[in-house]
């Protein structure tokens, strides 16, 4: 069994009342794992450079391609260990609000997850913001 801390909705650590962190493993580890690895700008952690997505590199850019953006995704949530498959992906565009919802099925080691993630807020980069549908 593999254990993670648990992350709050605003992706800080989730700690009790006593300050005592909480822990996430099967299905939730493996969604709470995706959402980070979203949240993340390729690059920004000094112990793996190649973590995240390539935000700057090929998602924030003048004319985004919708296709590669869909395989970016698809690749890096694949990537999360304990993923057998991404099944379906659906990206929507939010202009107005800046922000892209990612909804997504994977297959993983603990069954079949069905989440979406809002990425964007008026800080111009991906927001901790998710929900989940299952």
């Amino acid at each position: 069994m593999t254990l993670d801390l648990a992350l709050s909705a605003d992706h800080d650590l989730d700690l009790d009342l006593l300050g005592r962190a909480s822990f996430v493993d099967g299905a939730d580890r493996i969604a709470q794992q995706i959402k980070t690895t979203l949240l993340a700008f390729m690059g920004e952690w000094f112990l793996d450079t190649t973590f995240g997505v390539p935000y700057f590199e090929d998602v924030l850019v003048k004319s985004p391609d919708r296709a590669s953006i869909e395989a970016i995704f698809r690749a890096r949530i694949r990537a999360v260990p304990g993923v057998t498959q991404v099944q379906a992906m659906q990206l929507q565009m939010e202009r107005q609000l800046r922000v892209l919802r990612v909804t997504y099925q994977a297959d993983t080691s603990f069954g079949r997850l069905d989440r979406v993630v809002l990425l964007g807020a008026s800080s111009g980069a991906p927001s901790p913001t998710s929900s989940s549908t299952s």
